[in-house]
């Protein structure tokens, strides 16, 4: 009988820890959500390095001198922010998320920015589904991925439709 109050807790920790249904939506969007404040990083130039890390070809952009982007290699893809690396399939897949795989991040294509709501910061960035278009409804079928940026910070992964 005891496991059961632990697993409770663990559970409401996790719980807490997860973006708020507003910073989420936010970052889908592109859009600042109610209590969410928004920056977007502009993605006009960036920057392909040939073993940025050992095994890791990678695409970013400059942001105030932080290097934020994507990098691939054989083992899979991640997330780069300032210097550090997060794969992509480690990723937290939030509840709502249907998709099983988690895309790459098209640096070029995808839209960057970052979100702040109740002293919490996060890297956002979304785009559409690969393959089904960049016109039309298929435009509102989007994915996402958010990063604590305080002390390396947990990586979450979700989809949506966007109106």
């Amino acid at each position: 009988m005891r496991p059961l109050p632990f697993v409770l807790w663990l559970v409401s920790l996790t719980a807490l820890a997860a973006p708020s249904e507003d910073i989420v939506k936010s970052c889908l969007s592109s859009t600042a959500g109610k209590g969410v404040s928004r920056t977007a990083i502009e993605t006009a130039s960036f920057y392909l390095q040939d073993d940025y890390q050992p095994g890791y070809q990678a695409e970013y952009l400059l942001y105030g001198g932080v290097e934020i982007g994507s990098a691939h290699s054989r083992r899979g893809d991640a997330l780069l922010y300032r210097g550090r690396l997060y794969p992509l399939p480690r990723a937290t897949k939030l509840p709502q998320t249907r998709s099983r795989e988690r895309p790459g991040i098209p640096v070029a294509l995808a839209e960057w920015s970052l979100l702040q709501e109740k002293g919490k910061h996060y890297l956002c960035v979304s785009d559409q589904f690969d393959g089904i278009g960049r016109s039309g409804s298929f435009q509102k079928a989007r994915f996402g991925y958010l990063l604590e940026t305080w002390r390396h910070g947990t990586l979450y992964f979700f989809d949506g439709m966007v109106d």
